[in-house]
């Protein structure tokens, strides 16, 4: 149904980023039939090994740290993740390195061209897009985070080599459903037969430890075969059956960033546990691990900006990641007032999210967002205002939220910027333009390709 003619398509990513949310008449439609057909027209059927990362909290951050350690040992590392905070190019990067312009357009051409009439969806054009370009580069090693749910996302087209699933909990639920029961059926759905299941949930639900069953898989559940937990020395990491054949392993001590909490290292468990998996691949060395650990950040994951007025960037935007930031916040607590900018969409549990936070919150900057799941910031302040404790006030968008928010702020109090990745994207890249650079890469570094010599957002 693309709505724009072929000789007139956009010519800079500002436009093909506005074309490609018109192909489809719905932001989120989730089938396979679609986005398969035009992967297959591409040929898009990767050779080397790939890791598909699911799950409700943390998905994102177990893709950057396979991304991180692959790369530290010397492979060529394409990751796909959604969304991105500032650019849309963070979504694709090679070796940690977001993609530039003139070669996302080159993708965006080639989806174009494959697609003929077939209305693929914003998400499932990007997905296409970045597994063209993980082809022409001819990566050694592909990370998939998944969009919404597993079964039917884009990403699950291609079968994985070692699928891995992080923390569930409630979200999205007019799609994937209203319990952690039919959540994890959903999430499930990129186990492959006999393939690695590294399993981040502490409490899996039922249907996910039956699909790994059902499915012969080497179900590895943390807890169970594997761990992470937290020492007064940093972390240890306990992988005693992480493949048959393998030595047992036990690594103490490993460096636990400054903001890190019992999640978080739960999440670096699961990730050391899934490339283990990859070990006929790479063995992986535990120096290089430490390094990547001691050198560890991730913009708008529990980001602290000090100051005058202490800044705190997270993109939690669903109950169980609001409960880890209010963690954060009780643990840096301040005598001082702490005051939000905060947006959300609508399909969202906005009241847990106020109620778990409402203690720690004196005034709440509500800003507009953008996208057919918005709020109006005069609605969501009312909504907020009938929970809260303390004070609403909206915005049109976040940053005029957020320079409110930095006027009223006197010197020792607290600003935390949380929900939307839309809201905390758009502060951050005004707050220091090194700060939301994704995966580590440098300001103003150029993208290189592999092949060059070198070793809107609708979706959040």
């Amino acid at each position: 149904m693309g709505v724009r003619s072929r000789n007139a398509l956009p010519l800079d990513i500002e436009g093909w980023l506005s074309y490609i949310q018109t192909i489809h008449s719905r932001s989120i439609d989730l089938t396979l039939e679609r986005v398969r057909r035009v992967a297959h027209c591409m040929k898009l059927a990767p050779t080397v090994p790939v890791i598909t990362v699911a799950g409700t909290n943390g998905k994102g951050s177990v893709v950057n740290f396979c991304q991180r350690v692959l790369t530290a040992h010397g492979l060529s590392v394409g990751s796909y993740t959604s969304p991105h905070l500032v650019r849309y190019g963070e979504r694709i990067c090679w070796n940690g390195q977001a993609v530039d312009n003139k070669t996302l357009l080159d993708a965006f051409q080639a989806v174009e061209t494959a697609r003929k009439h077939i209305p693929l969806t914003y998400f499932e054009f990007g997905t296409l897009a970045a597994m063209y370009l993980f082809c022409r580069w001819q990566v050694e090693v592909i990370v998939l985070e998944v969009g919404l749910g597993g079964r039917l996302d884009a990403t699950n087209i291609w079968s994985s080599d070692v699928s891995v699933i992080t923390a569930i909990d409630h979200d999205h639920e007019s799609w994937l459903g209203t319990t952690r029961w039919a959540i994890a059926r959903e999430k499930a759905g990129i186990l492959r037969y006999g393939r690695p299941a590294v399993i981040g949930d502490p409490k899996p639900p039922l249907p996910l430890v039956d699909r790994a069953r059902e499915l012969r898989c080497q179900g590895l559940f943390i807890g169970v075969e594997f761990s992470g937990e937290v020492t007064s020395e940093g972390w240890d990491w306990r992988a005693p059956y992480a493949r048959q054949g393998l030595s047992p392993r036990e690594v103490s001590g490993l460096p636990k960033p400054k903001e890190w909490l019992e999640p978080h290292v739960r999440n670096a468990a699961t990730a050391l546990t899934a490339l283990v998996q990859l070990e006929s691949l790479i063995t992986i060395s535990m120096k290089k691990v430490r390094q990547v650990l001691a050198e560890w950040s991730l913009p708008g994951r529990l980001q602290r900006i000090p100051g005058a007025v202490d800044q705190l960037f997270d993109v939690a935007h669903n109950p169980a990641a609001i409960r880890t930031l209010a963690q954060c916040l009780e643990g840096s607590s301040t005598s001082s007032k702490t005051r939000a900018v905060f947006a959300l969409f609508g399909d969202k549990d906005l009241d847990q999210i106020v109620k778990i936070l409402d203690s720690w919150i004196d005034h709440w900057y509500v800003a507009g967002l953008a996208g057919d799941r918005a709020v109006p910031a005069e609605a969501l302040a009312v909504a907020i205002g009938r929970i809260a404790r303390g004070g609403t006030s909206p915005y049109a968008g976040p940053v005029t939220a957020y320079r409110a928010a930095m006027k009223d702020a006197r010197p020792g109090e607290r600003i935390v910027v949380f929900g939307s990745f839309q809201v905390v994207g758009a502060i951050l890249s005004l707050v220091d333009g090194e700060t939301w650079l994704p995966c580590g890469a440098r300001a103003g570094a150029p993208f290189c390709q592999p092949n060059e010599g070198l070793g809107s957002r609708t979706d959040g």
